[in-house]
């Protein structure tokens, strides 16, 4: 093969190679392949024969760069299901509008305290944009939560979302809240503070609680949201961090979500 016709081979073969690419099967694919080795040096960790720890971090560091690449790179990833990688542990929350996703999923790096990272893809225009959220910090101090639930809320001509997120920091600590975003002005707003309190206003709510206060008579300490009513329903916590089957509700009044009795 002479050189003229080399170059030609190699540059059909690389433009067939970023089509293939693009595709939502081939992204998955590759997204699948990286999420596995976070499990796979995992399950070595016992193993004082490789550096399983160390390995483990790059392979997480990887796979939540590789996500923000594609969630960035490729709008159609912003409607993809990505089924094979919520049946590995990927957390995959869309907004009812189709314009705000969080990906979350657990690092296994943690012991009793677990750590999650998060990929915040959202869409402004024709463009699409994501945020990676480590915590890099080497304390916990940026600590990342795991994000379960996510609604919309459409108000004064503007796309509100909440959030509802948990953390888990041993046996018996753990932590759970609501937050709110906005894209605004093609960004992403992560400090939208919609929430009125007698302290002022806020973006999230939040507590800790002792997991095993939970009981047959106090069988959760979840915080939620009535999209119906537009009411926040946050646990009443005592001071020593026990549960109980109080609420506090905070409800959304044209301008703010505002505490109301119960």
């Amino acid at each position: 093969m002479n050189r003229v016709k080399l170059i030609a081979f190699l540059s059909c073969f690389c433009i067939s190679f970023n089509l293939f690419a693009q595709t939502p099967k081939a992204i998955e694919a590759d997204l699948h392949r990286m999420f596995n080795k976070i499990d796979d040096w995992r399950q070595k960790q016992g193993d004082t024969t490789v550096s399983a720890g160390d390995s483990l971090e790059k392979a997480d560091e990887l796979f939540g760069k590789k996500l923000k690449y594609y969630t960035s790179r490729y709008p159609g990833t912003m409607g993809q299901a990505f089924d094979v990688l919520r049946k590995e542990g990927l957390g995959v929350l869309t907004s009812s509008d189709g314009l705000f996703r969080i990906y979350s999923w657990d690092n296994d790096l943690g012991g009793t305290m677990r750590y999650y990272e998060n990929v915040l893809q959202y869409r402004s225009g024709a463009n699409v944009n994501s945020i990676l959220k480590v915590d890099t910090s080497g304390d916990g101090s940026n600590y990342n939560y795991y994000y379960e639930s996510l609604y919309t809320l459409n108000a004064n001509g503007h796309a509100y979302y909440l959030a509802i997120y948990d953390g888990k920091f041993s046996q018996k600590d753990a932590g759970e809240g609501i937050r709110v975003f906005a894209i605004e002005n093609g960004k992403l707003n992560e400090d939208v503070k919609l929430i009125k309190t007698a302290n002022g206003l806020h973006s999230k709510l939040y507590y800790n609680y002792d997991y095993f206060s939970l009981s047959d008579k106090v069988k959760d300490a979840d915080v939620r949201y009535d999209a119906a009513s537009k009411i926040i329903s946050i646990p009443i916590i005592t001071a020593e961090g026990q549960a109980t089957n109080g609420h506090i509700l905070y409800k959304f009044t044209g301008q703010y979500f505002e505490r109301v009795k119960n």
